[in-house]
């Protein structure tokens, strides 16, 4: 008993050391976790890699066979009646978007969890369920679109009334595809 004690603990501390040793090293040269982002054009077309494909307000991303198109950013956005109102100190925006099935099988998805805005204080906003009068959220932001249809829809955020809309972020998948897109708004 007493000989395996003193091996058990020199295999933990050889683990301990080799797992340290290994985690510490940079095989990539690179901190990053994500390749750098490419810059696209109005209209480009993105790629379904990991790298982050960046664009601007009216250009069409693909993204794991979805193409979408962020159409325009609303600032303000209106409420849609007289219970949907921002809280106090913020707005709305509402971010519309048209989004095409490219694939060859059914698409499901949900734009409320797909959508994220950062701002011009760089803090990340999620979506907000309040109605706009100048747009609707898609069927409560569900898309279910059969190969080749589209539909266009936004979704709703509150931001403060000082901070502007400066990222639209779209990572698909309900939130969980490890490819998506960002467009910069000017």
């Amino acid at each position: 008993m007493t000989i395996k004690r003193p091996l058990t603990l020199a295999l933990a501390l050889f683990i301990f050391a080799t797992t340290a040793a290994a985690s510490s090293c940079d095989t990539t040269g690179s901190n990053e976790v994500n390749a750098p982002a490419t810059s696209q054009s109005s209209g480009a077309t993105g790629t379904t890699s990991s790298a982050k494909p960046v664009a601007h307000v009216g250009s069409t991303l693909n993204l794991s066979g979805e193409d979408i198109t962020l159409s325009k950013v609303i600032d303000p956005a209106a409420g849609a009646d007289e219970f949907s109102s921002p809280d106090p100190g913020k707005r709305f925006i509402a971010v519309v978007f048209l989004i095409k099935n490219g694939g060859s099988s059914a698409l499901q998805d949900d734009a409320n969890n797909d959508v994220a805005v950062i701002g011009s204080d760089s803090q990340n906003y999620s979506p907000d369920f309040d109605s706009v009068s100048e747009c609707t959220n898609f069927n409560s932001g569900a898309i279910n679109l059969g190969p080749g249809e589209s539909v266009s829809g936004c979704v709703v955020f509150q931001l403060p009334k000082a901070v502007k809309v400066a990222k639209v972020q779209w990572t698909g998948n309900s939130g969980l595809s490890s490819t998506f897109g960002e467009w910069l708004v000017p």
